[in-house]
């Protein structure tokens, strides 16, 4: 079980690191809002028609999302889950994904969350999703779900939604060390 509180501290800590280093105010600073209820998320889930992973639920009930999470970065919270225009945008980037890259990719359009997105590039990320019956019976937790970064075809892929959030956190801590030797240099 991943300790959100600890690791939203580690990305504060790696935020505020790059906000020091921003002189030229290139990024966004934002809190994460305030966590979703278990009402919200089965609000999510039914509009959906399917479950959400278990590990970005757990982030959700922890922060409903967080804007700006690494440059121009926008994790989803259940607003744009539920429909926004960052939503819409990234569902338009799924669907102008060539065949060819998910096919590389082994992924199926009809079956990819948008679940982070940019607000300035075509940079995105996905889970795969299971639909609410799934045709064998699991046990909870039985399946995680990566989350997969796309920018036309597939960028990189974290194992699990806790292990993309702790790579965000070390690409702010790069990031903040690129902007200070920008700034010495």
């Amino acid at each position: 079980m991943t300790d959100w509180p600890d690791e939203m501290r580690r990305m504060r800590a790696a935020r505020e690191r790059v906000r020091a280093a921003d002189t030229d105010e290139l990024w966004r600073f934002e809190e994460p809002r305030p966590p979703a209820d278990a009402d919200r998320l089965r609000e999510v889930a039914g509009r959906l028609g399917h479950e959400l992973d278990r590990a970005y639920v757990s982030f959700l009930l922890a922060a409903d999302g967080w804007p700006a999470l690494f440059q121009d970065i926008d994790v989803f919270g259940t607003g744009e889950l539920l429909g926004s225009p960052a939503m819409e945008t990234a569902r338009m980037l799924v669907d102008s994904m060539e065949p060819d890259a998910l096919m590389r990719s082994g992924l199926a359009r009809d079956a990819l969350l948008p679940i982070a997105a940019s607000t300035t590039t075509i940079d995105f990320f996905v889970m795969p999703v299971m639909p609410v019956m799934p045709v064998m019976p699991m046990a909870p937790g039985d399946v995680v779900a990566p989350v997969i970064w796309i920018a036309g075809a597939e960028v990189e892929r974290y194992p699990s939604f806790p292990d993309f959030f702790r790579h965000m956190i070390g690409m702010n801590l790069e990031e903040a060390e690129v902007l200070r030797a920008e700034n010495d240099g």
